[in-house]
């Protein structure tokens, strides 16, 4: 039962789709508007905002639609249009590029042909299928594999981690035709000629509060509309209020306590006491959990689940042991895509590295080059030819538009590439029963902010203006930072009030029913195989150990240009500056086309035809048609263990704890720190227990012990692991 609801709701079948263009078709020249007369769409998959509602393109191409007609159109969508008179193909996505695509091309014979899809790792697969070769393209592979960074946390480039493989652009369509096949590029900046700043943003707001009012119209129960403390989930709010359907949702914010740091508890607490203040104001009420389903995955599964969706487009897997949804659909308003109508990737520019940039215009690639290693952090173990060509692939995604600086490059990129894997999950969370809607995500608020000078929009002119002509009196509230500047609005009109007792009995009534809400999610009876129950695991450990397996078995089908590979990766996770379950993550994706552990996909053949043939089953079916299948390599089982430090009688005591049927062929060395010294060492021996005398070591400081396991026929492949610190004088 659990592994039907796996294949059918949390894995997502990607599509490839091979167009075959004919060198010997006749070619009817025409104009562009007689081209799209004959363009009727034959294929396409997401979720389309319609006039009507949402609907779903997953199950049946709606025949109706036109090209003209699905411009602008919000959701998470592409579809393929076909022009019959010249037998050509368009390839067209929503407008914010959160459906993204990937292609190739190559020519059979004189034929060219196109592979597109939405995951990297389908439009490999599909080659290897029909005998292509296939090969990883090391510059941005290595890249996203020695870094942390933000903007490496999802795809940066058009070029992505297999060589002649491509993303398509969130502003381009694809024109696949006698002419070849090249991008289309739309400036979804730009504005028409003449129109003004307030008139983009009236057009902005009725079209954001047409798609609220279709909401809160559903007869779905639960409909919900987050706000915090920030100013992007506060515009859709006013929109929704100027729309008169707020009160059709309830509201939702962030738990403090679930934060996994200090700094991180410390925002969302400031968050919770603007949205109680919020929410008294709105007189609306707190969304409380319905009931909920779900179920338990290994770490495999949780693994091929998040490859399925996001494989080489994100790396951020969560190495979940549970999954759980609503057993209910329910509606959601979100304040996404908000750093586009003021400024992105704030932290990047308070790094000190951004200070020493001249920031011109005639020195973004310089610029971007000088940046490169900040945003690569291990960037010295790539050898230098190919990091030299990684620092160009790097500036060149920097360099989007035309005589801005480095700082106006970096609004277009995360246009360009973390907006649209950040926010285009809509599909993921419909398919958990969660429809969403971004109002913010409006063509009309993109390109009235562009009329504004940089300065005055990074300080949130448009979100202030938004908020002004929707719901004026969430303007005099302050945000989890303080105020609108004084330019914007004067001190006089400012709320000004101090935390009181109505507040603080807001926020424990707040955290009493997120209590509640845990307990209920807690209790859920989760479905599982009762003739294969799955085990929990621990995230940290599970990953750390796959993604050095996955190093390791990558290392045994290729030779990787970084050397010591097989070293790095483990040693990097255990120190802690790389991330185990991302880079795990990474690997997969890379070795997926040794492995071929891919995405499962649906391939789909579209053929220009002579005219006047009538053949059956035509030359280019039984080319498709032709299995080139290549064996899936399983993944190996992930070795766990955890390492223990306790101090007795002046001698520090290092074990190593793991599964006993799992001990048996393995070797066990221990280094002891003293802060960053080592100070004692144990060889390999198959004791699991090392003791060390600790006469010598000051009572003040810092102690930690890392191990090192591995299997007596296989030196090469170390396993390491860290103990939490401990100080001999507080044990």
């Amino acid at each position: 039962m659990s592994s039907n609801i796996v294949e059918q709701r949390l894995k997502r079948r990607s599509s490839c789709l091979t167009i075959v263009v004919h060198a010997r078709r006749n070619f009817h020249e025409n104009s562009a508007d007689r081209s799209r007369n004959f363009m009727s769409p034959v294929f396409g998959r997401g979720l389309m905002w319609t006039d009507a509602g949402v609907i779903s393109l997953d199950h049946k191409t709606p025949l109706n639609f036109s090209y003209d007609s699905v411009q602008n159109r919000a959701g998470q969508w592409f579809m393929v249009f076909h022009n019959e008179f010249e037998d050509s193909y368009r390839v067209v996505t929503d407008f914010m590029g959160y459906y993204r695509l990937y292609y190739t091309t190559f020519h059979r014979g004189k034929d060219q042909v196109l592979i597109i899809g939405d995951n990297q790792t389908s439009i490999a697969a599909e080659l290897r299928r029909l005998g292509r070769p296939v090969s990883v393209y090391w510059p941005v592979a290595a890249s996203h594999l020695l870094s942390t960074h933000t903007i490496l946390q999802s795809s940066y480039s058009h070029k992505t981690m297999f060589d002649g493989v491509q993303s398509l652009p969130a502003d381009a369509e694809l024109i696949v035709g006698q002419t070849g096949i090249r991008e289309e590029r739309k400036d979804r900046f730009a504005a028409d000629s003449g129109a003004s700043y307030e008139d983009l943003l009236a057009a902005g707001i009725e079209r954001a509060q047409n798609q609220l009012r279709l909401m809160a119209a559903s007869p779905i129960r639960d409909k919900r509309h987050a706000l915090s403390g920030g100013r992007d989930s506060r515009i859709a709010m006013a929109i929704a209020a100027s729309a008169g359907v707020h009160h059709e949702f309830s509201m939702m914010t962030g738990d403090p306590r679930t934060a996994r740091g200090a700094q991180s508890r410390k925002v969302l607490e400031r968050d919770l006491q603007v949205a109680v203040g919020l929410r008294r104001f709105l007189q609306l009420d707190w969304a409380r959990e319905t009931q909920i389903t779900g179920v338990r995955n290994d770490a495999h599964t949780s693994l091929e689940i998040f490859q399925s969706r996001f494989a080489g487009a994100r790396f951020s897997w969560p190495a979940g042991n549970t999954v759980t949804w609503p057993q209910e659909l329910r509606l959601e308003v979100h304040g996404g895509s908000g750093e586009l109508i003021r400024r992105a990737y704030q932290n990047m520019r308070n790094h000190p590295s951004f200070s020493y940039l001249a920031d011109q215009p005639d020195t973004v690639v310089e610029d971007a080059r000088k940046l490169f290693p900040t945003v690569v952090r291990h960037h010295q173990y790539i050898p230098a030819d190919i990091r030299a060509e990684a620092t160009e692939v790097f500036a060149e995604s920097m360099s989007i538009g035309e005589n801005l600086s480095l700082s106006e490059q970096l609004n277009l990129h995360y246009a360009s590439f973390r907006n649209r894997d950040h926010f285009g999950e809509m599909i993921h969370r419909y398919d958990r029963n969660a429809l969403t809607l971004y109002p913010l995500a409006q063509p009309e608020f993109l390109q009235a902010s562009r009329l504004l000078d940089s300065e005055e929009r990074a300080q949130g002119r448009v979100a202030y203006d938004i908020i002004q002509m929707t719901y004026s009196d969430l303007n005099e509230f302050p945000f989890d930072d303080g105020y609108w500047p004084q330019k914007f609005m004067p001190i006089r009109n400012r709320r000004h009030y101090d935390q009181d007792a109505s507040d603080f009995r807001d926020i424990q009534n707040f955290y009493h029913k997120e209590d509640l809400d845990y307990r209920i999610r807690s209790s859920v009876q989760l479905l599982n195989d009762p003739d294969s129950p799955v085990k929990a695991f621990d995230a940290t450990s599970t990953t750390t150990s796959m993604s050095a397996n996955a190093v390791w078995e990558l290392l045994e089908h290729t030779n990787p240009p970084v050397k010591g590979l097989g070293s790095i990766i483990p040693t990097l996770v255990a120190q802690g500056t790389l991330a185990p379950g991302p880079t795990a993550a990474k690997l997969e994706t890379i070795s997926s086309v040794f492995t071929g552990r891919h995405a499962e996909y649906d391939p789909v053949l579209f053929s220009s035809r002579q005219v006047g043939e009538n053949v059956a089953i035509s030359a280019d079916e039984q080319w498709h048609a032709a299995s080139n299948q290549s064996i899936r390599i399983r993944r190996v089982d992930p070795f766990i263990f955890h390492v223990d430090l306790k101090i007795e009688d002046g001698r520090a005591i290092v074990r190593a704890r793991c599964n006993s049927d799992e001990v048996e062929g393995r070797e066990w060395a221990v280094y002891l720190y003293r802060e960053r010294n080592k100070i004692a060492e144990r060889w390999y021996s198959t004791e699991l227990t090392a003791e060390f005398s600790l006469s010598d070591v000051d009572p003040d400081t810092r102690l930690r012990a890392l191990v090192f396991s591995r299997r007596a026929d296989n030196e090469q492949h170390v396993l390491k692991r860290y103990s939490n610190w401990l100080q001999p004088q507080a044990s």
